[in-house]
């Protein structure tokens, strides 16, 4: 089989047009036509439906669409490799997490194990799951640390650490639950944020309904409410050093936690030496302190 006419088809196939792949190809229409069909006489199969007036695949087109995109996801991923030993004349890994985890958690992660490794280079990438998940399969990103999430993909390895602890918090001045019942419920539209929400109003037996819905970073609603505008449920892990330093108080801990992080990567990746290291790294570290062992001031 030529790789090329499998590049020139897997480009028809995500485009789902030869015109597209074309101008993708830097190559005329006519060019894309001619070699797919040498593919087709290569394989002895049709791949593409010809009497169809939409862009469509054959069961066989489909597979092959199928495998081809792994071959040239692998093919992007060394690429990305040797830019990266081409331009600083060694490994370096990139690191990608969530906001959720990237923001309050990751620079002390990173913090601990540039001391432990100072050899070994990174970049940092934050980003939502899906985004994460694709530019692991691309490359660009080589460790993904993220909230639990169903990944259905063989070639991706997933690795579950700690479980982590949500709490209600609010400033300093609050003591009483019943304090809460005047006072604006900050939310993150999350199922996680959701869940916990719903565990809470039956814990104090009534109803949060006075509510701002933020689609915003955790760093913002922890300065929303240490400016009085009102109470959150967060992760622990996120809100433990204001809690240390006396900024925001803990209202309410729930003592049953079902989430946990994730470490995800490339299995053939994973003897990497760098990568390697790092996961070994996370898989020890204690993500969320002890819930107890900071005490409110």
């Amino acid at each position: 089989m030529d790789v090329h006419h499998l590049k020139i088809f897997f480009e028809a196939c995500k485009e789902k047009s030869f015109t597209k792949a074309a101008k993708n190809l830097f190559i005329s229409q006519s060019a894309v036509s001619i070699q797919i069909k040498k593919l087709e006489t290569k394989l002895g199969i049709q791949l593409i439906e010809r009497n169809s007036k939409n862009f469509r695949l054959t069961f066989a087109g489909k597979e092959l669409y199928r495998m081809s995109k792994d071959v040239f996801d692998k093919i992007l991923r060394v690429e990305k490799e040797m830019e990266k030993i081409s331009h600083y004349g060694k490994g370096k890994i990139c690191i990608g997490a969530t906001h959720n985890i990237g923001e309050p958690v990751l620079p002390r992660i990173m913090v601990e194990f540039k001391k432990n490794n100072p050899e070994i280079e990174f970049d940092l990438y934050i980003k939502n799951r899906e985004s994460l998940v694709r530019h692991l399969k691309e490359g660009t990103v080589d460790i993904a640390l993220m909230e639990e999430y169903f990944i259905e993909d063989k070639e991706i390895k997933v690795i579950e650490t700690e479980e982590y602890p949500f709490v209600v918090v609010a400033g300093r001045e609050i003591s009483d639950y019943k304090e809460l019942k005047g006072m604006q419920l900050l939310k993150r539209d999350t199922l996680l944020t959701s869940k916990y929400l719903d565990l809470f109003e039956k814990i104090i037996g009534f109803n949060l309904e006075n509510r701002i819905v933020i689609n915003g970073s955790i760093e913002t609603m922890k300065n929303f409410i240490k400016s009085g505008l009102g109470f959150a449920v967060l992760p622990y892990y996120s809100v433990y050093e204001e809690i240390e330093k006396g900024a925001l108080k803990v209202i309410h801990n729930f003592e049953k936690s079902e989430d946990k992080f994730q470490i995800a990567y490339i299995r053939e990746n994973g003897e990497k030496s760098g990568i390697s290291k790092f996961v070994k790294f996370v898989k020890n570290y204690k993500i969320t302190p002890d819930l107890f062992s900071v005490k409110n001031k």
